[in-house]
């Protein structure tokens, strides 16, 4: 029997039932008596003298929701303590339906000198799957004195695997048999003590309650199944089981055209795949395929990311695959509503308002308790009065109404509950877990506009909920789904799928603190798990959004039963793989043929026109078999050969061992194997064939100990080629020098031709053997090989040209296309070559390697020929520098990054990029290349260029060839008709201008960090007004961008020309064409200007629009599910500030910049200049999205497709 020590169990669903009382009795055995008081109506004396089930009641406590089905106790009275074996059952009793015992353990259950305590449940008829659960206690107590006693509590699933549970540790045995103290008696006294249980079986009516998930199936239990998680995609299962059990939306998926799409590209099709497999699969459905569709690598798939966002994405990808199909438009018409932002003046007929399109609303939690409470303070109107009138067209300023109103919402409604907000104490983003409660029905009637279309009930009912688990750094979510129009709920949580009750859906996940019972004042315990997004359906509606189903699309059929097909040819081959053993083979016809160490390679390298004998053997096959098997495969007869084991040395070599005759033909291949070599996963073999030579015992003995067999290799210097002459035996006691005419022999050379021998030792070490030695005294074995050359002091040697096979690799050299700023780079039109392959040594020196490509390019001057190294995605990284030491390893990427190819030759194949350029790579590598960034007439006409100049001299050089590389940009894009240019230069680091280039600078001085770029600006006349123009009457002032505070700057900044005596509206005039934004832009827009080097926004002065988000657009941003922050501290603290030092629109028809600015240069004493820049001009965005992207730190989501 199993025993198991008391465990955490899972928190199940509820339970209910009525109680059914026990009325069961025993007989005592032998010592061990058994005592039954279940009438109820005596007193029991032990535990707190109270009667059983009141004991029960008080201690034996049901979890929240859970229901008892019925109740009992037993009380077990053991005399002879000292005499029980080490394994004790008691008598048998009845508690709802089930036989139940006590198991003791009185010296222990696998803990020495403790007393074990389990109880045990016997079904009357064991079936299968049968279970029971219950909550229950075990005591122990003196037999004369009950009030002594000691006992644990707690609960358990019983099933046939784990049909006992109780407690390991239930008490020391010391404390079991000494009294605490001198006026207490022990529990054990006289050998006697009394043992109970306090038993309540609870109701499951869900059938999961205290499950632990070992073996489950949620198709079997549920008849869903879940997604797997792929490490962080929890957020992703629990929305794409929401869409799926939409039936519309899945049957508009199905209809989406995608018969010749790819899986691992198209959305379309992964999403169809997904939905088919939930529903037929029995195991969880892998999305592996759908993420990678999205364009995915594995790591972003352990990135959690926003459901909203998520959501967003992948609807806007479907609906532009669905465009010009049957069912274009199919997201629009279930998932968009409308909404209408307005401006409704008081006391005049006027109204500025806006309808936009929405998918999903968001909605706030802080401060709403209810989610109605959450559309009123949606759609709160909010007046617009006093200082804060509206500009109304034609009207001036009214007092007027400001508010959101919806004209329509969609079949299916989606709602974000705002749980990650913005907290100004803290500076930072926090998760809300407040209460929030969502009905089962909600009436949206009253938040729709007038005229909105009322011919059916706008009631919704809750289809889903997605519920957000832990806080805003980590955490975990999952959906609680009603898949039907039944009021079923299912928890979806990744690849398991458990039924749930409505009362679990409507209060467990509200969010707020959970009040312990009994805690006695203790506060409440936090709940970190409550709703993060709602689905709701319109009622009248629901029988066409969650009905009828559509068939599956024949091309997705094909293409799912193609890849069961193929999945169960993988299963065949891995059940293979563990009953067959590769056998490979190298005879002399594919050793006289190998040009590298060894006989032969045995993986991929070995080239296709040299393959060995390969084939799967069964393990169990037995060598004399295989051995017939080779034979009619070559074409010869089984006593025409003899195989040997191959093994691998230290020395990283594989040569031949020992021949496989006599006894050893009688053992399997697996045994051949592991007797040698238990760690490869292939039997090697050498076919050595029998000759006139051999002895008559070839096949049954192997030779003696004094004689071995070695492989010989002739190098033929004339042809640069290796090839092997055969085999030879060798004695012990036999000079080196003996065997030089039968090498001669093998080779085909003259009896007279000087040959050197040399000895293959391993891949990085061949030495020249003295013949004057015997074998034995050179240390050569069975297996080693001998070289040999005709010797020729001019020739290449042998170890020369193993070094050189070593390090050959194929190179595809491709060219790189230079972009048109790199004035270095060709700009010509001649079409490049195709790739060129290079088969070298990775030592092949540079200069080298450019000469060869040089003449296959017709390039006169190799140095002239730049190359690159190549990421593994195929983009050219950084370029190959020209040392006295490169080669072309140095062309080559890092091995830790990329694994290379082999080819058909089974070299290893790298692509290298070069490309022509019309200077000297020496003039080059003697230069730098700036990267400048060219501004135009507005902002919007940015270019980068990248510009080379000495790496000594001044700045000067480098304005310069700006200079002519604007000239040429300009003339490419307007022809001949270019004015003489002026051009003004400065250093940006951080988005703000550091530094003034008058041309005096030093190259050494700029750009010294990597965080600063150059900035070359186009000063044109047509910015300032005439009278202006060729004055000294200007002064410029730095425009930067910023959100939130002053430090934190954005884009590129730039100068500006401020005038005296011109008034702010023709200032601004001029700002907007420099600019280069558009109307709805510059609405957004907020203007503050201040001297150069203030950090804090209340030492700035407010010229326009606003730096806070209460003066944001109506329009509520429906891409995000938190509001967004104000700037920084200073903005709250200082609002007052603000709002005194604004300027109004009638101001702006008086207020002159150049004065204001001289003001305040004049009041605020203590800030130096950084720069010769006098003074400032910050714009605030006020952009949602974009400011929230920043705070909440995450990546945007993209579907590449």
């Amino acid at each position: 029997m199993d025993i198991k020590r008391e465990g955490e169990n899972e928190q199940a669903n509820p339970a209910g039932g009525e109680m059914t009382p026990r009325s069961d009795s025993g007989t005592p055995q032998t010592s061990l008596k058994g005592t039954d008081d279940t009438a109820g109506t005596r007193k029991y004396s032990g535990l707190s003298t109270l009667e059983e089930d009141d004991f029960i009641n008080t201690n034996v406590i049901l979890q929240s929701r859970v229901e008892e089905e019925a109740r009992g106790y037993f009380h077990w009275d053991i005399d002879n303590w000292t005499q029980l074996p080490d394994r004790v059952i008691s008598k048998t009793f009845s508690v709802g339906g089930y036989d139940w015992d006590i198991l003791l353990f009185p010296r222990g259950n696998q803990a020495a000198e403790k007393v074990s305590l389990y109880l045990e449940a016997k079904p009357r008829e064991v079936v299968d799957g049968w279970h029971v659960c219950a909550t229950f206690g075990l005591a122990m107590s003196n037999t004369e004195d009950p009030s002594t006693f000691k006992h644990s509590l707690t609960h358990h699933r019983f099933t046939a695997e784990e049909a006992d549970w109780g407690f390991t540790q239930f008490a020391e045995l010391r404390d079991v048999m000494a009294a605490p103290d001198s006026e207490s008696r022990p529990l054990l006294e006289r050998g006697q003590v009394r043992i109970s249980a306090f038993l309540r079986v609870v109701k499951d009516p869900l059938g999961v309650l205290w499950h632990n998930f070992h073996n489950y199936s949620s198709r079997k239990h549920t008849g869903y199944v879940g997604l797997r998680n792929q490490g962080a995609t929890c957020y992703m299962n629990s929305l794409l089981q929401s869409l799926y059990f939409t039936t519309e939306f899945r049957n508009a998926v199905y209809q989406i055209p995608t018969e010749n799409d790819d899986p691992k590209k198209s959305v379309a099709l992964a999403l169809q795949r997904v939905f088919y497999n939930l529903q037929g699969s029995d195991d969880p459905v892998d999305t592996t395929e759908l993420t990678k569709s999205f364009g995915w690598d594995s790591l972003e798939s352990f990135m959690q990311h926003d459901v909203q966002e998520f959501n967003r994405v992948l609807q806007d990808n479907l609906e532009t695959k669905m465009k010009g199909t049957v069912v274009d438009g199919a997201v629009a018409r279930l998932f968009e509503g409308k909404m209408k932002s307005y401006i409704r003046c008081v006391d005049v007929e006027y109204e500025s308002s806006r309808v936009e399109n929405y998918y999903d609303i968001s909605l706030n939690v802080k401060g709403c308790a209810t989610l109605r409470d959450s559309f009123a303070n949606y759609c709160e109107v909010e007046t617009l009065d006093g200082e804060n009138k509206y500009q109304a067209e034609g009207f001036g300023l009214q007092a007027a109404r400001k508010g959101v109103i919806f004209e329509s919402f969609p079949p299916v409604l989606q709602l974000q509950l705002k749980r990650f907000e913005y907290d100004f104490q803290r500076d930072a983003m926090v998760k809300i877990n407040d209460r929030h409660e969502f009905p089962p029905t909600i009436d949206l009637g009253d938040f729709l506009s007038e005229d909105a279309d009322r011919s059916q009930p706008w009631t919704y009912v809750l289809h889903g909920v997605l519920v957000h688990s832990g806080d805003l750094h980590s955490g975990h979510y999952f959906g609680l789904l009603r898949p039907t129009i039944e009021d079923v709920w299912y928890r979806f949580d990744d690849d398991r799928v458990v039924p749930v009750t409505p009362g679990e859906v409507f209060e467990e996940y509200y969010g707020g603190d959970l009040a312990v019972p009994g805690a006695r004042g203790r506060p409440a315990v936090k709940r970190f798990t409550n709703a993060y997004m709602l689905v709701y359906i319109r009622e009248a509606l629901r029988d066409d959004v969650l009905g009828g189903e559509a068939p599956v699309p024949a091309h997705l059929l094909r293409r799912v039963q193609e890849d069961r097909a193929e999945e169960e040819r993988r299963q065949r081959e891995r059940e293979e793989l563990a009953t067959t053993v590769p056998v490979k083979v190298v005879s002399d016809a594919q050793f006289s043929r190998h040009q590298a160490f060894d006989l032969s390679y045995f993986d991929q390298r070995q080239p296709a026109d040299n393959a060995l004998f390969v084939e799967r053997m069964p393990r169990d096959m037995p060598l004399r078999a295989f051995i017939a098997h080779y034979a009619a495969r070559t074409g010869q007869a089984p006593d025409s050969f003899r195989l040997w084991i191959m093994v691998g040395r230290v020395n990283k070599t594989v040569r031949c061992e020992a021949p496989l005759v006599g006894a050893t033909m009688d053992l399997t291949l697996a045994q051949v194997l592991e007797n040698r070599m238990p760690r490869w996963t292939e039997l090697r073999l050498y076919c050595e064939p029998r000759t006139a030579t051999s002895p008559a015992d070839f096949l049954e003995n192997k030779p003696s100990s004094r004689l071995s067999m070695v492989h010989a290799k002739f190098f033929d210097t004339a042809l640069y080629q290796m090839r092997g002459v055969g085999s030879l035996y060798v004695q012990a006691d036999q000079h080196v020098r003996d065997i030089i005419p039968e090498l001669r022999a093998l080779a085909g050379l003259s009896p007279q031709t000087p040959i050197t021998l040399y000895e293959e030792v391993k891949p990085a070490l061949v030495e020249e053997m003295n013949t004057a030695l015997t074998f034995q005294s050179a240390e050569i074995q069975s297996g080693d090989i001998i070289c040999f050359q005709i010797t020729d002091a001019d020739a290449l040697r042998v170890p020369a040209f193993f070094d050189e096979v070593q390090h050959r690799i194929s190179v595809r050299f491709v060219p790189r296309t230079p972009r048109a700023d790199e004035e270095y780079g060709s700009t010509g039109s001649t079409p490049e070559p195709a790739p060129l392959v290079l088969t070298a040594s990775s030592k092949t020196p540079y200069d080298q390697v450019a000469q060869w490509l040089a003449e296959r390019v017709d390039m006169h001057d190799p140095l002239k020929l730049r190359f690159y190294t190549v990421s593994p995605t195929g983009q050219p990284r950084q370029a190959v520098r020209r040392t006295p030491t490169a080669a072309l390893a140095d062309m080559l990427p890092n091995a830790m990054f990329i694994q290379p190819a082999l080819n058909s030759e089974g070299l290893q194949e790298f692509t290298v990029m070069y490309e022509r350029l019309e200077v000297d790579i020496v003039q080059i590598e003697s230069m730098r290349s700036i990267r400048v960034t060219y501004v135009g007439r507005t902002m919007r006409d940015e270019t980068v260029l990248d510009v080379l100049v000495p790496k000594a001299g001044s700045v000067k050089a480098l304005m310069e060839a700006t200079y002519a590389k604007v000239d040429q940009l300009l003339r490419a894009q307007r022809g001949a008709d270019v004015q003489p240019l002026s051009l003004r230069y400065y250093e940006v680091g951080c988005h703000r201008i550091t530094n003034i280039l008058t041309g005096d600078e030093l190259m050494s001085s700029i750009c010294t960090t990597g965080l600063t770029e150059i900035v070359a600006e186009l000063c044109t006349s047509d910015m300032l007004p005439t009278s202006a123009i060729d004055t000294d009457s200007s002064r410029h002032v730095e425009v930067f961008h910023f959100y939130r505070g002053l430090t934190h700057a954005h884009s590129l900044p730039f100068m500006f020309a401020i005038l005296p005596n011109e008034v702010w509206s023709d200032t601004w005039e001029r700002l907007q064409r420099k600019l280069g934004m558009s109307e709805m832009e510059l609405k957004n827009l907020g203007v503050v200007c201040g001297p150069q080097g203030v950090l804090h926004l209340r030492q700035c002065r407010v010229i326009q629009g606003s730096v806070s988000d209460r003066t944001e657009s109506p329009v509520v941003d429906q891409t995000r599910a938190s509001n967004t922050p104000p700037m920084d501290a200073d903005t709250e603290v200082n609002a007052s500030v603000m709002s005194d030092n604004s300027m109004n629109g009638v101001e702006s028809d008086t207020l002159c910049l150049w004065d204001l600015l001289q003001q305040m240069k004049n009041d605020v004493t203590d800030v130096i200049p950084e720069v010769g820049i006098a003074d400032i001009l910050a714009l605030h965005h006020v952009d949602r999205s974009s400011r929230h992207r920043n705070l909440h730190h995450e990546r945007a989501i993209r579907i590449l497709n």
